[in-house]
């Protein structure tokens, strides 16, 4: 069999995540339709017979398994990934809609965009696999949750490295070796040049130039720690989902 479904298209919203999902033409419309294939999934997942279905005659999504839309049957298996993960919070149920001929959109609750879309795509393999005659191997849900929840923090990681990778900004700006051997050594030699035959009791009056200039030789420091400290009232970027 063909690919079963398509996702076409995926919105991550504020509170949900809805998926517009294409049925292929050659696949079954309804679970009734290929009963084999129904009592694959679920044999796989018995849970979803417990699901909540406000959206159907009966309250319980287990009367209504054998004879729903398989885009219905989708939204379901990926509602049960996600509770298997125990990190998608109170998502007890979704919803689905028809928009056209075999093509529906599909309403999830949205802790973690990752998260949802990678419970939807592992949904629609689940499917693939079960309505193309099952086999060998069987799709492991415990593991496929547990994938998911590994892919959510592998993305969480880079995070880390993102704070180490600021070090080396600290360690250029919090030494200042510049200004201050610019003063530091003091040999004297370039002023006395111009002071040849005095006595050498006026020697100490120009040794105190560079005293005086080095106040000015703060200011710079002064000012990066200020912009330093201004850059923690900068807006930072914020990627709205």
């Amino acid at each position: 069999m063909a690919q079963l479904f398509d996702i076409r298209k995926v919105t991550v919203g504020p509170r949900n995540l809805e998926a517009v999902v294409e049925l292929a033409p050659t696949a079954p419309l309804k679970t009734s339709e290929d009963l084999a294939g129904t009592e694959l999934v679920y044999n796989l997942m018995p849970e979803l017979a417990d699901h909540v279905c406000l959206g159907d005659s009966a309250p319980r999504f287990g009367d209504v398994i054998g004879d729903t839309e398989l885009a219905h049957l989708l939204e379901h298996v990926t509602v049960e990934l996600l509770a298997r993960t125990d990190a998608a919070g109170d998502v007890s149920s979704g919803q689905t809609v028809e928009l056209a001929e075999r093509t529906y959109q599909i309403t999830l609750a949205c802790p973690d965009d990752v998260l949802v879309a990678g419970a939807l795509s592992s949904a629609v393999w689940v499917l693939q696999w079960a309505y193309s005659g099952g086999g060998e191997p069987e799709p492991d849900i415990e593991a496929i949750a547990s994938g998911l929840v590994g892919l959510v923090q592998s993305l969480d990681a880079p995070s880390d490295g993102g704070e180490k990778d600021q070090e080396p900004v600290q360690q250029d700006v919090d030494p200042q070796p510049a200004p201050e051997e610019a003063y530091a050594p003091e040999p004297g030699y370039d002023e006395p040049a111009g002071l040849e035959g005095e006595p050498a009791a006026n020697e100490p009056e120009p040794a105190q130039e560079p005293a005086q200039d080095a106040e000015p030789a703060q200011e710079p420091a002064q000012t990066r720690t200020r912009a330093a400290w201004d850059m923690d009232n900068v807006p930072r970027p914020r990627f709205v989902r």
